[in-house]
Formats: C-alpha cells, sequence, structure tokens
C-alpha cells in the first residue's frame, strides 16, 4: 500500500468501523463472530482449522474477535485430546471486552492491538491470521514479521480464508496467494458445502519456510 502514514491509519479505521458495525448489532455471538449462518455450520466451516493443529501447545489468533472462534478451537482440540492454551488480539476495544468475558480464565492473554504494528512479548505454538487484517501491498512483510517473531521454532503460521454465501465472498486460495509471495506452504485444507461452496480455506507455513525476504531469522 503507497501512501503516508496517514493513510495507512484511515484505512484501519474504515474496517474497524465496518467491522464493529456488523459484529456489535446484537447480542448473537455467532454474529460477534462474523457468522450469519447456523452453529451447525460454524462448526463445520471452522473445525478445518485444526488440521493445522497436530499437537497440544499455545494458540494465538489475530483478530479473535468475540473469542467464539478461541473458545470453540479449544473444545473442539479438547475432544481430539489436544490441549490449546488461548491467546489472542483484536484492534476493537469492544469486541476484546467480549472475549474476556468468554474466557473469563483466559482474560489476561487477550488484548487490545492492531495487527500490522502488533509486537509480540513471546512466541506461540500456533498463530491463525487473516490476510486481510492488512492492505495486500503489507501482505509479505505481515506474514514474514509473524514468522520470525511469533511462531516457536517447530510451530506454525496458519492463514486462513473465510467465505460469505451472504454477500457472494469467495475465500480465498490461500496457498496460491502465499506461494505468489514466496512462501513454502506446508500444507493446506479446506471445508466446502455440498455443492463445492468452499467455506473455509486454512493453510500453514512453517518456521522453516522460505520467506520473500530469504530468511526465517532466528528460531525462538
Amino acid at each position: 500500500m503507497q501512501g503516508s502514514d496517514e493513510d495507512l491509519s484511515s484505512w484501519f479505521d474504515r474496517h474497524k468501523e465496518a467491522i464493529e458495525r456488523s459484529y456489535l448489532v446484537g447480542d448473537d455471538p455467532y454474529l460477534q463472530s462474523g457468522w450469519a449462518s447456523t452453529p451447525e455450520r460454524w462448526l463445520w466451516a471452522r473445525r478445518v482449522i485444526l488440521k493445522a493443529v497436530p499437537h497440544s501447545g499455545s494458540f494465538f489468533d489475530i483478530g479473535c474477535a468475540n473469542g467464539l472462534l478461541l473458545e470453540c478451537l479449544v473444545q473442539w482440540a479438547n475432544e481430539q485430546g489436544v490441549r490449546l492454551e488461548p491467546h489472542g488480539i483484536d484492534f476493537s476495544e469492544a469486541l476484546v471486552e467480549l472475549a474476556r468475558t468468554r474466557l473469563p480464565a483466559f482474560a489476561d492473554n487477550l488484548a487490545v492491538a492492531n495487527a500490522h504494528d502488533w509486537q509480540p512479548q513471546r512466541a506461540f505454538d500456533y498463530v491463525h491470521t487473516l490476510l486481510e487484517y492488512v492492505p495486500e501491498a503489507l501482505q509479505q512483510e505481515y506474514l514474514d514479521r509473524l514468522l520470525r517473531q511469533a511462531v516457536l521454532g517447530g510451530g506454525r503460521l496458519i492463514v486462513s480464508s473465510y467465505s460469505s454465501r451472504r454477500t457472494g465472498r469467495a475465500a480465498l486460495d490461500v496457498a496460491s496467494r502465499l506461494g505468489s509471495l514466496g512462501f513454502r506452504v506446508e500444507g493446506d485444507a479446506l471445508s466446502h458445502d455440498e455443492d463445492g461452496w468452499v467455506l473455509t480455506h486454512t493453510t500453514w507455513l512453517g518456521k522453516s519456510s522460505v520467506t520473500p525476504f530469504g530468511i526465517t531469522g532466528p528460531m525462538l
């Protein structure tokens, strides 16, 4: 993204306003997490993220909204004998407060921060993000920074894309996008409706993935 710091700040302000306007329209926890369909389809659409989680560890969700996804991933993983310690950030103060209420035992693990300039104080086994949290022109740098600073050695950076039947927005082919940015994809998984409509496309990178800058940084 070309332009001034003011242009970038305005970009994030617009996105924050749009998110809060659509997510905070009521008390429905699914709507507060950006989901306008049924709880049953939510499970089918989002549980696929656990394909990238082979063992127990810390799980950091960037853009955690009201914490519903974190809560569900912890529960679903537990059913598979995998223990996850939830962490997350969101740039909406109101959504983070909802997440802290939803996950009171882990309230200290949830913070208000912008994905673009978030500075992790530690690294995690799993870090989950969507590409649209930063402008397209900054995605290379964003993912490279997460791999170097936020992911433990042996851990994974998990990148997802969600579709919307309601608006007609298709899920991004994340694996192809990451490959075009110079990253070596370790694996990916899809969840989809019976007609083939992709609900979630999840792709993951390892700490040793080739970055667009030719480095992965020190193993943490």
